[in-house]
């Protein structure tokens, strides 16, 4: 027998499953909200003078402890 005497049952089962996958994949997109897209900061306004706001004391600095590098106090 030939190819051509039979319907390409294979073909056209995968044309209807590809053209429900894109029906559903429409659907599902309309379903979804819209994305956030970017938009300016709101600039809000200080409520008190910052001017006057007392800087905070600098951190001192803490000593450097070395390590010592010798093996000799680690366990083999």
């Amino acid at each position: 027998m030939f190819p051509t005497a039979h319907p390409d049952v294979m073909g056209q089962l995968a044309t209807e499953r590809a053209a429900g996958l894109r029906t559903a994949a429409a659907r599902y997109r309309l379903s979804r909200p819209v994305l956030a897209s970017w938009r300016q900061a709101r600039f809000i306004e200080p409520a008190g003078d910052l001017s006057r706001v007392v800087p905070a004391p600098v951190p001192t600095e803490t000593p450097h402890v070395a390590t010592s590098s010798s093996k000799a106090g680690r366990a083999a």
